[in-house]
This record gives C-alpha cells, structure tokens and sequence, in this order.
C-alpha cells in the first residue's frame, strides 16, 4: 500500500494543501451558519462549496478537504438529521470534492476531513482540548464518520486540530480498524513541545510510530512564527512526512473574534521557504488562508 504523497516526495517536490475552507467561505459572505460551519452548505447550497474547492484547485492545491470537519454524525443529529440524513450529507461532502477535482486537476488529491471532539462543542474547545471523555466515548463519537469516509471516493483520510492526546488514541484507534486507509493526523499545539491541552509532543509522536496507514503528521490552526520550532521538534522525534498548515496570523483573541494581524499572500508564502527549510515537506493553510495564499505558496515552492 503506497502512501498517497508518494508521488511528490519521492520526487522531492513540496505537496501544497488547500487553504481555510470555513473562513473562505465566511470572507464570501456564508455566515451565521451555526454548529454545522461549512458543512451546512452541503445541503443548503452546495454549489459556494464547489466553488471555493474549485478556486483552491486552480491556485495550485495538490489536497483539497471536504467540508465535514465539523459533521460528525452526533454532530449532525443534534442538529436535526436523522442518521440516515446524517450519513447522505457526509458522502455529498465528499462527492462535491471529488467531481470538482476530477473536472479541474485530476491528479489532486482529495481529504475526508475529520475534526476533533472540541469541533462537536462549537466553543472553541479545539483550541484548548478542555474536554474530559474517555477513550471509548471519543472513539464512539468518531466512529461512524470515519467508517463511513473510509469507504468513500476521497483518498485519505485528514485528522486535523487535534488538541488532545485522547483525542489522537482515537483516531490511532480507528486508523488500526481501517488498515487499508491512508490518514494523516494535524495537531493544534500551544508551542513547540506540546499540544494545547498540555501533552508532550515526544509522548504523541511516540503512539504514532507503529501506525503504518499514517500518511504524514503535523500542525495545523498555529501562527507562522512558531513553524520553524515546531518542524524541528517534529523532525527530531518522527521519520514520518512532515506538514503544516498554519493560520495567516500569528496573534489571535478568541474574544475578539478576528486576528490582531493578517499575513498578506506574498508575506505568508515567504515565510513558507523558512517551513520546507525546517522540514515542512506538506504545506497549506488554515483560518484566513485563501485561493491567494494557495497561489502564493505554490510560486513559492517551485
């Protein structure tokens, strides 16, 4: 089973990922959409949602994400679906991906993302993992979603913002139920040694050493200063692929609800050449990136 970046590492070339979905879609004016995010958009117009995935396709992103990061199915029942209707919504995400890569760049690939448990709250618990389940409640929560999208057309599997060390035993879990799917697992990190919610980084990327489905591991969701550190930490305790994809703003107040700065297409994609030199083999971006940043990041890379 290869691992689906092969053909770009082998070829030492840099993979170039998508930028924020979510955050693309609010600068278009989808705002308001409530605990579904851009996933409420796969049913309520599905067409902003092949759009934005057409527009990071054409500025050059190798890995386009489907917008169910924030639909896990408990997700998607406590918002009124039934399972059933829970379920349709997760393949459609993934069926708009996939016919927007296959009619603009063939040879993209496309992620089922998969958001952390701290997503379900909508409370900004992501950010901190200040949330106490067990691993058999998270691995329950995940479950259904994730079998689900291992079984779809997507071509790997994207754990992303992972905040917490239960939250990454899940998904370690649920990778070692599905042996024959690629993942990669992303972790929200408060600095270059641990994750938000207090863990080691060492102690996280030790659990990930025996899983031979994992595609790559890095960091998502964290500002561009802190990029060269946290790839060297990386670096120091995995051989595994390397990726980041942080916010264009190195400062951000949950209570004010916006960054206290915003990197420019051209300022991001700069610091981009610091990221590859620091090990950064896959690259992208999340909250306040768009099809501009993505073009950026592709000149970049070369």
């Amino acid at each position: 089973m290869k691992n689906p970046f092969a053909s770009w590492l082998d070829a030492g070339r840099t993979v170039v990922l998508d930028g924020g979905l979510g955050t693309e879609l609010e600068r278009r004016g989808y705002r308001d959409l409530g605990r579904l995010w851009s996933s409420a958009l796969v049913e309520v117009d599905p067409a902003a949602l092949r759009e934005v995935h057409r527009d990071f396709l054409l500025a050059g992103s190798d890995v386009i994400a489907t917008a169910t990061y924030q639909a896990a199915v408990p997700t998607l029942i406590e918002c009124g679906h039934e399972r059933g209707s829970a379920m349709r919504v997760l393949r459609d995400a993934v069926r708009l991906a996939v016919e927007e890569r296959d009619a603009h760049a063939p040879s993209a690939l496309v992620a089922a993302s998969i958001g952390p448990f701290g997503a379900h709250l909508a409370d900004g618990s992501e950010y901190t993992g200040a949330y106490r389940l067990s691993d058999d409640e998270l691995h329950a929560f995940q479950s259904a979603r994730w079998h689900l999208l291992a079984e779809s057309d997507a071509d790997l599997l994207a754990c992303e913002t992972m905040p917490s060390l239960a939250d990454v035993r899940a998904c370690v879990r649920l990778m070692k139920e599905t042996p024959e799917r690629w993942a990669w697992i992303s972790l929200m990190c408060r600095d270059a040694g641990h994750l938000v919610d207090g863990t080691a980084l060492t102690e996280v990327l030790a659990l990930l050493d025996d899983v031979p489905n994992l595609a790559a591991v890095g960091a998502n969701c964290v500002p561009p200063c802190l990029v060269p550190a946290l790839m060297d930490a990386f670096r120091a305790a995995t051989p595994l692929p390397l990726m980041i994809y942080p916010n264009a703003s190195n400062a951000w107040k949950m209570e004010m609800g916006r960054p206290l700065d915003e990197l420019s297409p051209a300022e991001f994609a700069a610091q981009s050449v610091a990221w590859r030199s620091h090990g950064a083999q896959i690259i992208g971006g999340c909250c306040k990136t768009t099809p501009s940043h993505v073009q950026a990041l592709k000149a970049a890379a070369g």
